[in-house]
């Protein structure tokens, strides 16, 4: 096993004390935990516990253990997430462990919460106001709106006798350090992607080390993208290297990226101050493509990312579309449906499920007269309510027609409710004579424009956009646009491009990749610190196996990273 490995990844295998393993992008950093895990297997009596921060991870991880040690090393190995491995210690002296709140009884207990703390909030803002709160210990300031909120919330927790899911490790680390838990008996203590640990998990980590545990985390400042979920980063490695005298160790050998794609990441992330030095080396050399390019618009940025990507899909090869946010993502999947390109979009809902885009179609199709019936709901959405719907049904059947202002109002519905039945009736009728005459994109304007008229939502409004969009660039009837729209072309296949997120990117890898949209006001995004902006950029550059693509509309100067990078 050792003769496979470089000599930094066998120094991190070989030692016997506290070890913060600094592995850049593609440093083979699972092989070298699989590697040690197993290598410690084979002492005898000794146990190994592995943490990582999802269970998928977790599960791959003990797979990888066990490949390399042995089926009979399986009962001395505990691979799990921090919180799950916390939950088992709250049974640990026999008590029967508390039961863990769903989805969806936290959000109804958070909206009793902020009735009792009496909040204006978005329950989703208290939701994260009460997790860094747990994520501190439970520290609040008293007399703020965050005490009343958090302690009304753990009231409402208390009386219907659950926890949520920051109390597992919490509790936890509150047990261990009163001495009513028992850490886990670990020989040794592994402990993966160490950068993301917030103040809870460093603790509960520092807690075993201090039992006894000889520790080895693993993990890279340089890819701490998670500041927004208290991640330490930087801080917390330096720290554990500091408070144990652990032994830090680079792992510089890039075994993913070619020389000219890692040299570019390098450039951007030399320009962060708080970090680990580290010397980058490609061990697969020259030999990489990287280019950089602005369009006019997103759309001609979406169809060039998707046509240079088209030769990497066909000749069998991985290839992914990358954006900062989820919304970015919208216009690339517009065109991959206009030109039938299979995709997969990997990070967030597609905006074409939402129910507007559903909406849409359906006037369409009873435009054309294909579906005959689905008024209702267009009638609902232009703010029409139930009851008046009724009124109308019980005095035109089922078939709604166009009526006089008068006689509407005389059927007991408003004066306002009369005259969004009127505009609708009237421009289904101009559109239908007009679908005759085979005049589409008039009519795909005239619903965009109505529609968008009764949309309120940022989210609703996107939908409609981009349906709209990927209707306008198909041609015929609508009746064959939408047979193509629909087509089910948003699966994870071996030959679909790839749509996600920066973020989601982390841990993932492409023989090329695209990262769209790299201006000013989108990377760095206000929302966040330059310096975690940075790393989220150098995150995506290293994605890239041979093939990688930097590009912008013209919306936004390019981004400083992009110039970072010697790109532009």
């Amino acid at each position: 096993m050792l003769d496979e490995l470089n000599p930094a990844q066998r120094e991190v295998v070989e030692l016997r004390r506290h070890c913060v393993a600094v592995a850049c992008p593609g440093a083979g950093k699972t092989k070298t935990i699989a590697t040690k895990a197993a290598v410690l297997l084979a002492e005898p009596n000794a146990t190994v516990g592995a943490v990582t921060f999802s269970k998928d991870a977790a599960v791959e991880l003990r797979d990888r253990i066990l490949a390399l040690a042995g089926s009979g090393a399986k009962k001395r190995l505990l691979a799990g997430t921090f919180h799950s491995l916390s939950y088992k210690q709250l049974g640990g002296d026999g008590s029967e462990r508390p039961d863990i709140a769903t989805d969806g009884d936290r959000w109804v207990l958070v909206g009793q919460a902020l009735e009792e703390a009496e909040l204006d909030w978005k329950i989703e803002d208290a939701i994260g106001a009460i997790e860094v709160i747990k994520t501190n210990f439970g520290d609040v300031q008293d007399g703020t709106h965050e005490a009343r909120l958090y302690r009304a919330y753990q009231h409402a927790l208390e009386r219907n006798a659950k926890i949520d899911f920051q109390d597992m490790l919490r509790l936890a680390v509150e047990g261990l350090q009163r001495g009513t838990l028992k850490p886990y008996p670990f020989t040794y203590l592994l402990v993966d992607e160490f950068q993301d640990t917030d103040p809870l998990q460093y603790q509960w980590v520092a807690l075993h080390a201090q039992a006894g545990s000889i520790v080895t985390v693993v993990g890279d400042d340089d890819q701490s993208i998670y500041g927004f979920r208290s991640a330490l980063g930087f801080r917390g490695m330096e720290s554990f290297i500091r408070q144990f005298d652990a032994q830090p160790v680079v792992l510089g050998s890039n075994y993913r990226c070619k020389a000219e794609i890692l040299a570019a990441a390098d450039k951007v992330i030399q320009n962060n101050h708080d970090r680990i030095p580290k010397t980058l080396v490609a061990q697969k050399g020259p030999g990489g493509i990287v280019q950089f390019n602005r369009y006019d618009d997103e759309y001609a940025e979406a169809v060039a990312a998707i046509e240079a990507l088209a030769p990497a899909l066909r000749e069998g090869k991985s290839a992914a579309i990358l954006a900062r946010t989820n919304r970015i993502l919208d216009p690339v999947e517009a065109v991959c449906r206009s030109h039938g390109v299979k995709y997969y979009r990997a990070s967030g809902k597609s905006i074409l499920s939402r129910p507007e885009a559903a909406l849409m179609c359906n006037l369409l199709e009873i435009i054309q007269k294909v579906k005959a019936n689905g008024l209702d709901a267009l009638l609902g959405f232009a703010g029409v309510g139930a009851h008046e719907l009724r009124l109308l049904h019980s005095k035109l059947g089922p078939a709604l027609e166009q009526r006089q202002k008068k006689e509407l109002v005389g059927f007991g519905v408003s004066e306002e409710t009369a005259d969004r039945y009127r505009d609708l009736m009237k421009r289904l009728a101009e559109w239908r004579s007009l679908c005759d005459r085979q005049f589409f994109s008039l009519i795909l304007d005239g619903v965009r424009e109505w529609m968008m008229q009764h949309a309120a939502a940022d989210q609703a409004r996107r939908a409609i956009t981009t349906t709209y969009d990927v209707l306008s660039r198909l041609n015929g009837p609508f009746s064959e646009r939408l047979e193509f729209l629909r087509r089910q072309n948003n699966e994870l296949v071996p030959d679909a491009l790839v749509l996600t997120t920066m973020h989601s990117s982390k841990g993932r890898e492409w023989s090329a990749t695209w990262l769209i949209r790299c201006e000013e006001t989108v990377i760095p995004d206000d929302g966040s610190t330059e310096a975690e902006e940075r790393r989220l950029f150098y995150v995506a550059l290293t994605r890239a196996k041979d093939v990688l693509g930097v590009s912008t509309a013209k919306k936004n100067p390019t981004s400083r990273f992009v110039i970072e990078a010697g790109l532009a």
